[in-house]
């Protein structure tokens, strides 16, 4: 069977054996009307061939590919494979509309996207409509925080020039302790023609974040 939703099954270090879902993978609104039976059964397959995950990862869930269509998804799952684990990757943007934050407290592992906390340039570096507000999403994820039961994560992209400095380091550190969650990465972003960050930021960045009360990963 072809897939167009199912990216790969593969192994990852912390996670175990991971089936990747990817949400925008859609043409158009048309694909829309279907997509929640075409990603079960593309799943449902997958699994068939390479046997149970230890998480199933989504990702492309935003405010344009509707959310309870990933929730009627992860039900279907649920009915055929009860104990089957998933997890989503979000961008922090869709944490502006609390209406829908609900619909992800049922996942076993959330991991958000967030570049920066500060107001300046905040959707343009965390690639998020230029209308939302920075205040909405910050509290829309401490409110998430307090109530999810699952491991939360949350991931930064440095981009040289852009987010590489201190002040963007100590506002997002303080950020971190309000939210409090299972575990922290960052990575260095070099696509798109960005130079890696200085050694000495990354030297100074792990001496600042070391000292934080849960994992931080560094992915560089």
């Amino acid at each position: 069977m072809e897939y167009r939703y199912v990216k790969a099954f593969e192994f990852n270090f912390n996670f175990g054996t991971l089936l990747s879902v990817d949400f925008s993978s859609s043409i158009d609104n048309s694909d829309l009307i279907n997509i929640t039976e075409e990603i079960f059964n593309e799943i449902r397959d997958c699994i068939k061939v390479r046997g149970i995950p230890s998480l199933i990862w989504f990702k492309g869930i935003n405010d344009t590919i509707n959310p309870s269509k990933f929730k009627l998804v992860i039900r279907m799952i649920k009915a055929l494979y009860p104990k089957q684990k998933i997890g989503i990757y979000l961008n922090c943007g869709i944490f502006h509309n609390s209406d829908i934050l609900s619909i992800f407290y049922d996942c076993d592992l959330v991991a958000i996207n967030l570049n920066t906390v500060d107001t300046l340039n905040f959707s343009k570096i965390n690639r998020c409509p230029e209308f939302i507000d920075s205040m909405d999403v910050l509290e829309g994820i401490i409110e998430f925080s307090s109530q999810f039961k699952g491991k939360l994560g949350i991931y930064t992209m440095f981009l040289k020039g852009i987010n590489d400095d201190f002040m963007t380091v100590n506002n997002l550190k303080n950020f971190l302790l309000k939210v409090m969650p299972d575990y922290y990465s960052v990575s260095n972003y070099i696509l798109d023609g960005f130079e890696p960050v200085s050694r000495e930021f990354k030297e100074n960045l792990k001496e600042k974040l070391d000292i934080l009360p849960f994992n931080v990963m560094y992915m560089f």
